[in-house]
């Protein structure tokens, strides 16, 4: 499967009501936080749609590697932060159920079409430095999306 198909299957899924019990108190959470700490509310709206599309990439992933595995029941923080770190700065492998260079691609197409959702309203209101902040930002919530998923349901 092409980094194109699992990003067009993970915004199919984002349609839909994809995340388990568990991941759904832990975007909610995340949202509310990310709310009371930025200064622009909708941050933490975009915040919120990329966790869920990353998550999303993680399922589409699953059903293109044939994977079917049973939740955790909670969402574990430190272990999300630590799968998103290996992405970022590891060996993705580890995580991916597909190869690493596919799943890093699909991420960076979700993570590009999360932007090019804001550039046409935003770009020009921005500073170069403060467009590769918000770069960073929605990079990080599409990976980390990704890492929850990747944790409830880890490599067999």
């Amino acid at each position: 499967m092409s980094d194109h198909d699992l990003c067009f299957t993970a915004r199919a899924l984002a349609q839909t009501h994809p995340m388990t019990e568990a991941a759904a108190r832990y975007r909610q959470d995340r949202f509310e936080e990310e709310r009371t700490r930025q200064p622009v509310p909708e941050l933490a709206d975009w915040a919120s749609t990329a966790l869920l599309v990353g998550y999303c990439l993680r399922r589409a992933e699953e059903r293109a590697a044939g994977i079917d595995v049973l939740p955790a029941a909670t969402a574990d923080p430190e272990a999300i932060v630590s799968a998103c770190e290996v992405i970022r700065t590891g060996d993705p492998q580890v995580v991916t159920l597909l190869s690493a260079a596919t799943t890093v691609a699909a991420l960076d197409r979700l993570i590009a079409s999360e932007l090019d959702k804001r550039r046409e309203h935003l770009r020009e209101q921005l500073a170069d430095d403060d467009w590769r902040e918000l770069e960073d930002y929605i990079a990080w919530w599409v990976v980390h999306g990704y890492g929850v998923r990747a944790t409830e349901c880890p490599r067999p």
